[in-house]
């Protein structure tokens, strides 16, 4: 009589997890679904615009002007050199995409509902606050804004995101560069 009680557990059992087995593989075939193919097109195209960008950043960075030339280290000195590494790494990237296959994207996620909404969203504010900082000549009131907005944009709701983290985090670059640094923002 044991085994009659034995045998249906055991068959219940067996059925859980087969089914649990196809469910797992149907999740498993339906994440494959949403990640991103490798691609030398894209590949190629990030590359060569890191590389014509960090072009145009190190040229940007020699013209800033210097009250006094020194001849060493000056405020052109490290945006230089950082577009100097991003123009080598990016020509080591454009040499890769020729050389090698794709690389595998399996570990990319796959894009977010309103994924484009904020990043268009992102530059647009970007964009802004560079203009409200030109034409304002403040740079605290326009940064809160901008990251007052940002937080909103990607999902943040509470007080202290939206109100208190913009506002220490502009103060500190600003206490930063500014009065330590001697900056002019």
């Amino acid at each position: 009589m044991s085994t009659a009680v034995e045998t249906p557990a055991h068959s219940v059992a067996e059925r859980l997890a087969e089914e649990d087995l196809r469910e797992a593989h149907q999740d498993s075939d339906e994440v494959a679904r949403h990640h991103a193919a490798p691609s030398r097109i894209l590949e190629r195209a990030v590359a060569t615009s890191v590389l014509g960008l960090s072009i145009l950043g190190y040229f940007g960075a020699r013209s800033v002007p210097v009250a006094n030339e020194t001849g060493g280290l000056d405020p052109r000195w490290w945006p230089a050199n950082i577009c100097l590494v991003a123009i080598a790494l990016s020509a080591i990237l454009l040499v890769v995409s020729f050389r090698s296959p794709p690389f595998d994207r399996d570990d990319l996620e796959p894009i977010s509902e309103g994924g484009w909404f904020r990043l268009f969203s992102t530059l647009l504010l970007s964009t802004a606050f560079v203009v409200a900082w030109n034409l304002t000549g403040n740079f605290v009131v326009p940064c809160a804004l901008l990251l007052a907005t940002l937080v909103w944009v990607y999902g943040a709701r509470g007080w202290k995101t939206l109100a208190l983290f913009p506002v220490v985090t502009s103060g500190c670059i600003y206490l930063l560069f500014h009065t330590l640094l001697k900056v002019p923002l």
